[in-house]
């Protein structure tokens, strides 16, 4: 019944009429209408001398009550507003997920993964930035010069944040505390007595602590940068957007990208840029779209029949946060459940009030972060994050696709009327995969090779932050509400080893290990010198002017933390550079 009822305050001003007759050209042409499409489509759009076309494969997100809800999520996952990608099987590892497949939801709408994940806000560490500038030998990607473009959109709604220095009020993006449940307040209580801060400011001068999560909301909804930049400027008359419409390929001659080919209502359109054709596609969608182009591993696409107009490492350096599943089950009514999701009361007390549990991102309502080596505590650079989700899932009430042998064993979680997860996640992760073309179709999903826990310092560090979990639910805090860990006794695929035991520890996280959808680094930004690079400081791809990518997958190495807030900035920096404007000046906290 839920999914069926639709807010007024949501329905769209302006439907947008498949038949709308686009230009044969614009200045912008930008592929993809997900996190940074939608950014660019805005900004560059301020410039009312310009023609802008944004391009979106998926349907509009206006008028969907599910996209709204924070609590609702999850049902968005294997929808068909997700691009429900999996990675390739491998030989050893992921055996305890269905083919040995990890699943990659990707959002395919209006507003991209925006619009179906959990509204986390994570700039990650100044450290990042700094390393990234260092290696591109400039300045302009440290984080002195990245934290204007982090604040120039942001609209912060924490009251204790909104005077810091490092954070800005009246942007397009509001950022609030979440709408935690009880068991928020007991994890933080019982993070404090384990020596984490109570640090409620991780996106300021240290990440380092425990706190209820920042998300992008308003008003208890989700607020994706599809409604802070388009919805609020979709009747621009220099502005297009059109959704359900399929880029298959970048038209390039003597270098030069000329426009894009697009299908539209089943019929193929050439759309040219007078400027420039950006990508913004995301780290799976762009660089599949660069090889279907000709830009890519000469070798590999020669083997597909396609011509190549650059012979660049497209698809390399894919980098994803990978996490672990820890249940715990609780006695007491302070954390969501399914039946309370689906509840009348709940929807009634969301429309209503705008509180309860469909108002919160459950998926991690809390999170923390945490230097596990003597060097990252010097350094105050966190290597493991924790998010706690607020809801404990059935063995079927769960995305991943673990196999039976797995469900069997999380059996525990069948008798939990309520609980949490908690879900040790690695911060810089060592394993790099790549994308290749499954084939020439621009409709067949690409081959995602991903080698999770590959590396040995990796999987000592999940265990590690296994540890962690342990810890939590072992404090004084959390056992005076009953928690006590859902899974007792060995899995069978790892019953050779003593239970608990490192080796056994070592054994299941390779087992089945899980995405955190944070999928970046396939267009690697770099300096003109680095073979590895596909795009330059400016975002310019390689050897082939007219012709930039603006998303996740330019990150050299992936941010400590999720991946959606350093792309709205990648975004907002991307925008100043294509229009020619001063960059932001540096700022010195």
């Amino acid at each position: 019944m839920i999914k069926l009822l639709i807010m007024e305050s949501e329905l769209p001003s302006k439907v947008l009429p498949a038949s709308l007759k686009l230009n044969s050209s614009y200045d912008y042409i930008i592929v993809g209408g997900g996190t940074a499409g939608c950014v660019l489509a805005g900004r560059l759009s301020e410039d009312r001398e310009v023609k802008v076309l944004l391009l979106e494969a998926g349907p509009d997100d206006r008028g969907d009550e599910i996209i709204s809800t924070p609590g609702m999520a999850d049902r968005l996952l294997k929808s068909d507003k997700d691009w429900g990608y999996h990675t390739e099987p491998q030989e050893t590892y992921l055996k305890g997920l269905v083919d040995g497949r990890s699943y990659w939801p990707s959002g395919r709408v209006l507003g991209g993964s925006g619009s179906i994940n959990g509204m986390q806000y994570v700039r990650g560490s100044r450290h990042d930035y700094d390393r990234w500038a260092k290696y591109l030998k400039t300045d302009q990607w440290d984080y002195r010069h990245v934290l204007p473009y982090f604040k120039k959109s942001e609209d912060m709604q924490i009251k204790q944040l909104k005077a810091s220095e490092y954070h800005a009020t009246g942007g397009e993006l509001p950022v609030h505390q979440t709408n935690a449940q009880t068991v928020a307040m007991k994890l933080i209580e019982a993070g404090e007595s384990l020596g984490y801060p109570h640090n409620s400011v991780y996106n300021g001068k240290t990440q380092e602590g425990i706190s209820v999560s920042h998300v992008t909301s308003r008003n208890s909804r989700r607020w994706s940068t599809s409604k802070a930049f388009i919805h609020t400027a979709w009747d621009r008359a220099n502005m297009h957007v059109a959704v359900n419409a399929h880029v298959i390929k970048v038209i390039i001659e003597n270098k030069q990208a000329k426009g894009v080919a697009v299908i539209r209502n089943g019929q193929k359109e050439i759309i040219f840029a007078s400027k420039d054709v950006i990508l913004s596609a995301g780290a799976i969608g762009s660089p599949q779209l660069l090889m279907l182009s000709g830009v890519g591993p000469r070798k590999h696409l020669t083997s597909l029949g396609i011509p190549v107009h650059n012979d660049l490492p497209v698809g390399e350096n894919l980098q994803d946060h990978v996490q672990f599943d820890i249940g715990a089950k609780v006695q007491f009514s302070m954390t969501s459940s399914r039946k309370r999701l689906d509840s009348v009361w709940a929807y009634l007390q969301y429309k209503i009030l705008g509180s309860g549990p469909l108002s919160s991102a459950f998926q991690a309502e809390t999170v923390a972060f945490k230097s596990t080596t003597k060097e990252t505590r010097e350094l105050d650079w966190p290597d493991l994050q924790i998010h706690f989700s607020s809801y404990l899932p059935s063995s079927d009430d769960q995305p991943y696709g673990y196999t039976d042998d797995v469900k069997e064993h999380m059996i525990g979680r069948e008798d939990a009327s309520f609980g949490f997860l908690c879900l040790p996640t690695l911060l810089r992760p060592e394993t790099r995969g790549k994308i290749c073309l499954r084939s020439s179709d621009p409709y067949d999903l690409p081959l995602i090779e991903m080698k999770y826990l590959d590396k040995q310092e990796d999987v000592e560090l999940m265990i590690r932050g296994v540890q962690e979990c342990e810890k939590f639910v072992s404090t004084d805090t959390l056992q005076s509400i009953g928690a006590e860990l859902t899974e007792k006794t060995a899995a069978s695929a790892c019953e050779a080893f003593r239970f608990k035991s490192h080796e056994y520890w070592q054994c299941l996280v390779r087992h089945r290990p899980i995405s955190s959808f944070h999928y970046s680094g396939t267009c690697k930004m770099g300096p003109e010198s680095d073979p590895t690079a596909v795009v330059d400081g400016h975002l310019r791809v390689k050897g082939i002017s007219n012709l930039r990518v603006v998303d996740a997958s330019i990150m050299p190495w992936i941010v400590s933390g999720d991946t959606y807030a350093p792309t709205i900035m990648i975004a907002e920096k991307a925008a100043d550079i294509i229009r020619g404007r001063p960059h932001l000046g540096p700022m010195n906290i």
